[in-house]
């Protein structure tokens, strides 16, 4: 019964269109070549429009040759038109996997307002 109502509320959370800004992680796996190593990708996240990244941290790397990072990424509703959450960050993942060097970027944990 309490995950039930958990669920309803995350739920209600997700569709809110009221929310201008929320914030996310995402494990970004890229490539850590010279000709397009991470500094390139992560410029090619920042000049996505509504999208800040807040923080990169490193995380541990099972394969060489292979970048591995957390991505703390802030994004205005605003300037993407209030679509839904869940569709801003699918279109969002879409949008930077599409990236020249990028192997992954993948969802981790759940959104946060600001």
């Amino acid at each position: 019964m309490v995950m039930k109502k958990l669920m309803e509320n995350f739920n209600k959370y997700l569709t809110q269109e009221d929310l201008v800004d929320f914030r996310f992680e995402a494990i970004l796996i890229s490539s850590s070549t010279k000709e397009r190593g991470k500094d390139d990708i992560l410029s090619d996240i920042r000049s996505l429009p509504g999208v800040t990244v807040v923080a990169v941290r490193e995380a541990d790397k099972p394969k060489p040759g292979r970048d591995y990072s957390v991505l703390s990424l802030k994004v205005d509703r605003l300037v993407l038109g209030h679509a839904s959450i869940p569709s801003i960050i699918k279109d969002l993942i879409k949008k930077v996997n599409r990236l020249a060097g990028v192997y992954s970027l993948s969802l981790k944990g759940l959104p946060e307002p600001l």
